[in-house]
Protein backbone atom coordinates (compact mmCIF):
# COMPACT_ATOMS: atom_id res chain seq x y z
CA UNK A 1 0.00 0.00 0.00
CA UNK A 2 1.44 3.36 -1.06
CA UNK A 3 2.33 5.77 1.75
CA UNK A 4 2.00 9.54 1.66
CA UNK A 5 3.50 12.34 3.75
CA UNK A 6 0.62 14.31 5.24
CA UNK A 7 2.49 16.09 8.05
CA UNK A 8 2.13 19.48 6.36
CA UNK A 9 -1.60 19.22 7.00
CA UNK A 10 -0.73 19.92 10.66
CA UNK A 11 0.26 23.49 9.91
CA UNK A 12 -2.50 23.93 7.37
CA UNK A 13 -5.20 22.97 9.89
CA UNK A 14 -3.66 25.38 12.40
CA UNK A 15 -3.77 28.26 9.90
CA UNK A 16 -7.39 27.51 9.02
CA UNK A 17 -8.38 27.41 12.72
CA UNK A 18 -6.62 30.74 13.32
CA UNK A 19 -8.36 32.21 10.29
CA UNK A 20 -11.76 31.28 11.74
CA UNK A 21 -10.88 32.61 15.22
CA UNK A 22 -9.42 35.91 13.99
CA UNK A 23 -12.31 36.40 11.58
CA UNK A 24 -14.79 36.10 14.41
CA UNK A 25 -12.73 38.43 16.62
CA UNK A 26 -12.66 41.10 13.92
CA UNK A 27 -16.39 40.71 13.27
CA UNK A 28 -17.40 41.00 16.92
CA UNK A 29 -15.41 44.17 17.56
CA UNK A 30 -17.18 45.76 14.61
CA UNK A 31 -15.03 44.87 11.62
CA UNK A 32 -14.76 47.78 9.18
CA UNK A 33 -17.32 49.71 11.27
CA UNK A 34 -14.54 49.99 13.88
CA UNK A 35 -11.41 50.06 11.75
CA UNK A 36 -10.90 49.32 8.08
CA UNK A 37 -7.98 47.04 7.27
CA UNK A 38 -7.43 47.18 3.50
CA UNK A 39 -7.72 43.80 1.73
CA UNK A 40 -6.51 41.76 4.72
CA UNK A 41 -9.51 42.77 6.84
CA UNK A 42 -11.95 41.50 4.23
CA UNK A 43 -10.02 38.25 3.85
CA UNK A 44 -9.90 37.68 7.61
CA UNK A 45 -13.59 38.35 8.14
CA UNK A 46 -14.57 36.22 5.12
CA UNK A 47 -13.56 33.06 6.95
CA UNK A 48 -16.07 30.62 5.43
CA UNK A 49 -13.40 29.31 3.01
CA UNK A 50 -11.39 28.16 6.05
CA UNK A 51 -14.28 25.87 7.03
CA UNK A 52 -14.53 24.68 3.42
CA UNK A 53 -10.82 23.87 3.55
CA UNK A 54 -11.34 21.87 6.74
CA UNK A 55 -13.97 19.80 4.94
CA UNK A 56 -11.64 19.02 2.06
CA UNK A 57 -8.95 17.95 4.55
CA UNK A 58 -11.48 15.87 6.50
CA UNK A 59 -12.62 14.09 3.33
CA UNK A 60 -8.99 13.44 2.40
CA UNK A 61 -7.96 12.05 5.79
CA UNK A 62 -11.05 9.87 6.19
CA UNK A 63 -10.53 8.30 2.77
CA UNK A 64 -6.75 8.08 3.13
CA UNK A 65 -6.90 6.12 6.39
CA UNK A 66 -9.90 4.06 5.26
CA UNK A 67 -7.98 2.83 2.22
CA UNK A 68 -4.80 2.23 4.24
CA UNK A 69 -6.74 0.03 6.66
CA UNK A 70 -8.83 -1.86 4.13
CA UNK A 71 -6.71 -5.04 4.30
CA UNK A 72 -7.20 -5.29 8.07
CA UNK A 73 -10.67 -3.70 8.03
CA UNK A 74 -12.55 -4.70 4.86
CA UNK A 75 -14.94 -1.84 3.93
CA UNK A 76 -17.94 -4.14 3.38
CA UNK A 77 -17.84 -5.62 6.90
CA UNK A 78 -20.21 -4.31 9.56
CA UNK A 79 -17.37 -4.24 12.09
CA UNK A 80 -15.52 -1.73 9.89
CA UNK A 81 -18.52 0.59 10.00
CA UNK A 82 -18.61 0.31 13.77
CA UNK A 83 -14.89 0.93 14.21
CA UNK A 84 -15.04 4.01 12.03
CA UNK A 85 -17.98 5.53 13.90
CA UNK A 86 -16.60 4.72 17.36
CA UNK A 87 -13.21 6.27 16.53
CA UNK A 88 -14.89 9.44 15.29
CA UNK A 89 -17.13 9.66 18.34
CA UNK A 90 -14.28 9.28 20.83
CA UNK A 91 -12.21 11.77 18.85
CA UNK A 92 -14.79 14.55 18.66
CA UNK A 93 -17.50 14.16 21.26
CA UNK A 94 -15.74 14.52 24.67
CA UNK A 95 -14.34 17.98 23.95
CA UNK A 96 -17.50 18.96 22.09
CA UNK A 97 -19.58 17.97 25.14
CA UNK A 98 -17.43 20.05 27.51
CA UNK A 99 -17.39 23.07 25.21
CA UNK A 100 -21.12 22.89 24.70
CA UNK A 101 -21.95 22.74 28.41
CA UNK A 102 -19.63 25.65 29.19
CA UNK A 103 -21.04 27.70 26.29
CA UNK A 104 -24.59 27.04 27.46
CA UNK A 105 -23.98 28.17 31.03
CA UNK A 106 -21.89 31.19 29.98
CA UNK A 107 -24.33 32.19 27.29
CA UNK A 108 -26.04 35.00 29.22
CA UNK A 109 -22.72 36.66 30.11
CA UNK A 110 -21.35 36.24 26.58
CA UNK A 111 -24.61 37.52 25.10
CA UNK A 112 -24.34 40.76 27.09
CA UNK A 113 -20.61 41.02 26.38
CA UNK A 114 -20.78 40.84 22.57
CA UNK A 115 -23.22 43.76 22.45
CA UNK A 116 -21.23 45.71 25.04
CA UNK A 117 -17.99 45.15 23.14
CA UNK A 118 -19.42 46.05 19.76
CA UNK A 119 -20.88 49.31 21.07
CA UNK A 120 -17.60 50.23 22.74
CA UNK A 121 -15.54 49.87 19.57
CA UNK A 122 -18.04 51.25 17.03
CA UNK A 123 -20.35 53.52 19.02
CA UNK A 124 -23.24 51.72 17.34
CA UNK A 125 -25.81 49.18 18.48
CA UNK A 126 -25.25 45.73 17.06
CA UNK A 127 -27.75 43.16 15.86
CA UNK A 128 -26.42 39.64 15.46
CA UNK A 129 -28.72 37.37 13.50
CA UNK A 130 -27.34 33.96 14.46
CA UNK A 131 -25.82 32.87 17.79
CA UNK A 132 -26.51 36.09 19.69
CA UNK A 133 -29.84 36.96 18.11
CA UNK A 134 -32.11 38.31 20.90
CA UNK A 135 -35.11 36.66 19.25
CA UNK A 136 -33.64 33.14 19.45
CA UNK A 137 -32.27 32.86 22.99
CA UNK A 138 -31.40 29.17 23.52
CA UNK A 139 -33.19 26.90 25.96
CA UNK A 140 -32.93 23.32 27.15
CA UNK A 141 -34.30 22.03 23.83
CA UNK A 142 -31.41 23.68 22.01
CA UNK A 143 -28.97 22.05 24.41
CA UNK A 144 -30.47 18.59 23.87
CA UNK A 145 -30.41 19.07 20.10
CA UNK A 146 -26.75 20.06 20.24
CA UNK A 147 -25.81 17.16 22.50
CA UNK A 148 -27.26 14.74 19.94
CA UNK A 149 -25.86 16.61 16.90
CA UNK A 150 -29.41 17.13 15.63
CA UNK A 151 -29.15 20.92 15.85
CA UNK A 152 -27.71 21.09 12.35
CA UNK A 153 -30.95 19.71 10.92
CA UNK A 154 -33.03 22.64 12.16
CA UNK A 155 -32.84 26.33 11.24
CA UNK A 156 -32.36 28.58 14.26
CA UNK A 157 -31.14 25.76 16.46
CA UNK A 158 -28.04 25.17 14.32
CA UNK A 159 -26.21 28.22 15.74
CA UNK A 160 -28.21 28.92 18.88
CA UNK A 161 -25.62 28.10 21.59
CA UNK A 162 -22.13 27.93 20.10
CA UNK A 163 -21.55 29.38 16.66
CA UNK A 164 -18.91 26.93 15.31
CA UNK A 165 -20.96 23.92 16.48
CA UNK A 166 -23.07 23.99 13.29
CA UNK A 167 -20.14 22.44 11.42
CA UNK A 168 -19.84 19.62 13.99
CA UNK A 169 -23.36 18.49 13.16
CA UNK A 170 -22.44 18.69 9.48
CA UNK A 171 -19.32 16.60 10.02
CA UNK A 172 -21.27 14.00 11.98
CA UNK A 173 -23.75 13.71 9.11
CA UNK A 174 -20.77 13.07 6.83
CA UNK A 175 -19.25 10.49 9.17
CA UNK A 176 -22.53 8.58 9.41
CA UNK A 177 -22.73 8.34 5.61
CA UNK A 178 -19.03 7.94 4.81
CA UNK A 179 -18.84 4.10 4.90
CA UNK A 180 -21.91 3.91 2.65
CA UNK A 181 -20.51 6.52 0.26
CA UNK A 182 -17.32 4.49 0.02
CA UNK A 183 -19.18 1.32 -0.92
CA UNK A 184 -21.51 3.10 -3.33
CA UNK A 185 -18.90 5.08 -5.22
CA UNK A 186 -15.35 3.89 -4.43
CA UNK A 187 -15.55 0.15 -3.79
CA UNK A 188 -14.21 -0.99 -7.17
CA UNK A 189 -12.80 0.30 -10.43
CA UNK A 190 -16.04 -0.58 -12.23
CA UNK A 191 -18.16 1.37 -9.74
CA UNK A 192 -15.86 4.39 -9.94
CA UNK A 193 -15.98 4.32 -13.73
CA UNK A 194 -19.78 4.04 -13.85
CA UNK A 195 -20.80 6.33 -10.99
CA UNK A 196 -18.14 8.89 -10.11
CA UNK A 197 -19.03 11.58 -12.62
CA UNK A 198 -22.70 11.28 -11.65
CA UNK A 199 -21.73 11.59 -7.98
CA UNK A 200 -19.75 14.76 -8.66
CA UNK A 201 -22.63 16.31 -10.62
CA UNK A 202 -25.21 15.31 -8.01
CA UNK A 203 -23.14 16.74 -5.16
CA UNK A 204 -23.01 20.12 -6.92
CA UNK A 205 -26.71 20.07 -7.84
CA UNK A 206 -27.58 19.24 -4.22
CA UNK A 207 -25.50 22.20 -2.99
CA UNK A 208 -27.13 24.60 -5.45
CA UNK A 209 -30.61 23.30 -4.60
CA UNK A 210 -30.29 23.71 -0.82
CA UNK A 211 -28.78 27.16 -1.22
CA UNK A 212 -31.71 28.21 -3.39
CA UNK A 213 -34.42 26.59 -1.27
CA UNK A 214 -33.05 26.88 2.27
CA UNK A 215 -30.84 29.95 2.06
CA UNK A 216 -27.27 30.79 3.05
CA UNK A 217 -25.47 33.14 5.42
CA UNK A 218 -26.23 35.87 2.90
CA UNK A 219 -30.00 35.50 2.94
CA UNK A 220 -33.07 33.26 3.14
CA UNK A 221 -34.11 30.69 0.56
CA UNK A 222 -37.45 30.18 -1.11
CA UNK A 223 -38.66 27.73 1.54
CA UNK A 224 -36.91 28.87 4.73
CA UNK A 225 -33.90 30.66 6.22
CA UNK A 226 -31.37 28.05 7.34
CA UNK A 227 -28.53 30.61 7.61
CA UNK A 228 -25.73 28.21 8.63
CA UNK A 229 -25.02 25.63 5.89
CA UNK A 230 -25.36 22.83 8.43
CA UNK A 231 -26.95 20.19 6.19
CA UNK A 232 -24.61 17.81 4.38
CA UNK A 233 -25.87 18.66 0.86
CA UNK A 234 -24.48 22.18 1.32
CA UNK A 235 -20.93 20.86 1.55
CA UNK A 236 -20.80 17.30 0.24
CA UNK A 237 -18.82 18.45 -2.81
CA UNK A 238 -15.99 19.64 -0.50
CA UNK A 239 -15.82 16.33 1.33
CA UNK A 240 -15.98 14.55 -2.02
CA UNK A 241 -12.98 16.48 -3.33
CA UNK A 242 -10.96 15.36 -0.32
CA UNK A 243 -12.01 11.76 -0.94
CA UNK A 244 -11.04 12.04 -4.60
CA UNK A 245 -7.62 13.48 -3.71
CA UNK A 246 -6.91 10.57 -1.35
CA UNK A 247 -8.22 8.02 -3.85
CA UNK A 248 -6.02 9.58 -6.54
CA UNK A 249 -2.99 9.10 -4.31
CA UNK A 250 -3.77 5.37 -4.19
CA UNK A 251 -4.54 5.31 -7.93
CA UNK A 252 -8.21 4.52 -7.31
CA UNK A 253 -9.32 7.48 -9.42
CA UNK A 254 -7.39 9.32 -12.13
CA UNK A 255 -6.79 12.88 -13.27
CA UNK A 256 -9.96 12.77 -15.32
CA UNK A 257 -12.09 12.60 -12.18
CA UNK A 258 -10.20 15.48 -10.54
CA UNK A 259 -10.56 17.50 -13.73
CA UNK A 260 -14.31 16.81 -13.85
CA UNK A 261 -14.69 17.99 -10.26
CA UNK A 262 -12.68 21.14 -10.98
CA UNK A 263 -14.49 22.00 -14.23
CA UNK A 264 -17.95 21.36 -12.79
CA UNK A 265 -17.64 22.70 -9.24
CA UNK A 266 -14.98 25.44 -9.18
CA UNK A 267 -16.98 27.94 -11.29
CA UNK A 268 -19.66 28.03 -8.57
CA UNK A 269 -17.26 28.77 -5.70
CA UNK A 270 -16.06 32.10 -4.35
CA UNK A 271 -12.51 33.27 -5.13
CA UNK A 272 -11.20 32.74 -1.57
CA UNK A 273 -12.57 29.21 -1.49
CA UNK A 274 -10.97 28.48 -4.86
CA UNK A 275 -7.60 29.78 -3.64
CA UNK A 276 -7.89 27.73 -0.42
CA UNK A 277 -8.73 24.54 -2.30
CA UNK A 278 -6.02 25.03 -4.93
CA UNK A 279 -3.48 25.64 -2.15
CA UNK A 280 -4.40 22.32 -0.54
CA UNK A 281 -4.16 20.48 -3.87
CA UNK A 282 -0.80 22.05 -4.77
CA UNK A 283 0.67 21.17 -1.38
CA UNK A 284 -0.72 17.63 -1.50
CA UNK A 285 0.73 16.85 -4.91
CA UNK A 286 3.77 19.11 -5.02
CA UNK A 287 5.99 16.17 -6.02
CA UNK A 288 3.87 15.39 -9.07
CA UNK A 289 3.50 19.07 -9.96
CA UNK A 290 7.26 19.64 -9.65
CA UNK A 291 8.00 18.32 -13.14
CA UNK A 292 5.65 20.89 -14.69
CA UNK A 293 6.52 23.91 -12.52
CA UNK A 294 9.43 26.35 -12.60
CA UNK A 295 12.20 25.32 -10.15
CA UNK A 296 11.76 28.56 -8.19
CA UNK A 297 8.06 27.81 -7.67
CA UNK A 298 8.82 24.24 -6.59
CA UNK A 299 11.42 25.55 -4.14
CA UNK A 300 8.93 27.96 -2.55
CA UNK A 301 6.24 25.27 -2.29
CA UNK A 302 8.65 22.85 -0.61
CA UNK A 303 9.75 25.51 1.88
CA UNK A 304 6.12 26.20 2.72
CA UNK A 305 5.53 22.47 3.25
CA UNK A 306 8.54 22.33 5.57
CA UNK A 307 7.19 25.24 7.62
CA UNK A 308 3.80 23.55 7.82
CA UNK A 309 5.43 20.31 8.98
CA UNK A 310 7.60 21.59 11.85
CA UNK A 311 7.22 21.59 15.63
CA UNK A 312 5.04 24.68 15.70
CA UNK A 313 2.78 23.06 13.13
CA UNK A 314 2.59 19.88 15.22
CA UNK A 315 1.55 21.98 18.20
CA UNK A 316 -0.99 23.71 15.96
CA UNK A 317 -2.46 20.39 14.92
CA UNK A 318 -2.87 19.44 18.58
CA UNK A 319 -4.75 22.64 19.43
CA UNK A 320 -6.65 23.27 16.18
CA UNK A 321 -9.84 21.40 17.11
CA UNK A 322 -10.00 22.95 20.59
CA UNK A 323 -9.18 26.38 19.19
CA UNK A 324 -11.95 26.07 16.64
CA UNK A 325 -14.51 25.06 19.27
CA UNK A 326 -13.69 27.29 22.25
CA UNK A 327 -12.64 30.60 20.74
CA UNK A 328 -16.22 31.88 20.65
CA UNK A 329 -16.63 30.97 24.33
CA UNK A 330 -13.53 32.86 25.46
CA UNK A 331 -13.69 35.82 23.10
CA UNK A 332 -16.57 37.93 24.52
CA UNK A 333 -15.29 37.82 28.10
CA UNK A 334 -11.66 38.51 27.17
CA UNK A 335 -12.58 41.54 25.07
CA UNK A 336 -14.88 42.85 27.82
CA UNK A 337 -12.21 42.38 30.48
CA UNK A 338 -9.62 44.30 28.45
CA UNK A 339 -11.83 47.26 27.64
CA UNK A 340 -13.11 47.38 31.23
CA UNK A 341 -9.73 47.45 32.95
CA UNK A 342 -7.32 48.83 30.35
CA UNK A 343 -6.72 52.62 30.31
CA UNK A 344 -5.62 52.50 26.67
CA UNK A 345 -7.49 53.79 23.62
CA UNK A 346 -9.73 51.73 21.39
CA UNK A 347 -7.11 50.68 18.83
CA UNK A 348 -4.58 49.78 21.52
CA UNK A 349 -7.27 47.88 23.43
CA UNK A 350 -8.18 45.95 20.29
CA UNK A 351 -4.52 44.95 19.83
CA UNK A 352 -4.20 44.02 23.51
CA UNK A 353 -7.45 42.06 23.41
CA UNK A 354 -6.49 40.05 20.33
CA UNK A 355 -3.10 39.24 21.89
CA UNK A 356 -4.68 38.04 25.14
CA UNK A 357 -7.37 36.23 23.11
CA UNK A 358 -4.82 34.26 21.07
CA UNK A 359 -2.52 33.41 23.99
CA UNK A 360 -5.42 32.29 26.20
CA UNK A 361 -6.91 30.19 23.39
CA UNK A 362 -3.63 28.46 22.63
CA UNK A 363 -2.86 27.68 26.28
CA UNK A 364 -6.36 26.44 27.11
CA UNK A 365 -6.62 24.53 23.83
CA UNK A 366 -3.39 22.70 24.53
CA UNK A 367 -4.54 21.80 28.04
CA UNK A 368 -7.81 20.52 26.62
CA UNK A 369 -5.87 18.45 24.12
CA UNK A 370 -3.70 16.95 26.87
CA UNK A 371 -6.44 16.23 29.37
CA UNK A 372 -9.53 15.58 27.25
CA UNK A 373 -8.78 14.93 23.58
CA UNK A 374 -5.68 12.77 23.91
CA UNK A 375 -6.95 10.50 26.71
CA UNK A 376 -10.26 9.89 24.95
CA UNK A 377 -8.53 9.15 21.63
CA UNK A 378 -6.50 6.51 23.47
CA UNK A 379 -9.62 5.25 25.21
CA UNK A 380 -11.40 5.02 21.87
CA UNK A 381 -8.63 2.86 20.43
CA UNK A 382 -8.83 0.53 23.43
CA UNK A 383 -12.60 0.39 23.16
CA UNK A 384 -12.40 -0.48 19.45
CA UNK A 385 -9.81 -3.14 20.21
CA UNK A 386 -11.90 -4.79 22.91
CA UNK A 387 -15.28 -4.43 21.24
CA UNK A 388 -14.38 -5.51 17.71
CA UNK A 389 -11.09 -7.40 17.68
CA UNK A 390 -12.18 -9.94 20.28
CA UNK A 391 -15.42 -10.45 18.37
CA UNK A 392 -13.47 -11.09 15.16
CA UNK A 393 -11.20 -13.60 16.92
CA UNK A 394 -14.23 -15.44 18.26
CA UNK A 395 -15.79 -15.57 14.79
CA UNK A 396 -12.52 -16.86 13.29
CA UNK A 397 -12.25 -19.65 15.88
CA UNK A 398 -15.84 -20.66 15.31
CA UNK A 399 -15.27 -20.78 11.55
CA UNK A 400 -12.19 -22.94 12.04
Amino acid sequence: MQSFNTTFLNGLRFILALWVALGHFYKYIGGPSFIKIPVIGNIIMTNGPAVDGFMVITGFLMMYHYIKREQEEPPAEKATFGKFWVRRLFRLYPLYFVALIVAYYLFHYNFESVYFNYHYFTGKDAHFSTTYNPATYPGITDLLLHLTFLHGLLPGANTSILGPAWSLSLEMQYYVLFPFLYLLFFKSERIIKNRMVQFIVLSLLAALAVQKLLGTWAGPGKLMDFQAPSLLPYSLHYFLLGMLLAAYNFKRVNRFHLAVWALIVLPFLGPLTVVTILSIVILLFSDQIKMYAHPAISFVVEKIKQLLSGKVAAFGADVSYSLYLIHMILMPGIIRMVITYSPLGKVANALLAVSVFLVANLIISYLLFLFIEKPFITLGKRFVSKLFVKGNVAVSKAAA
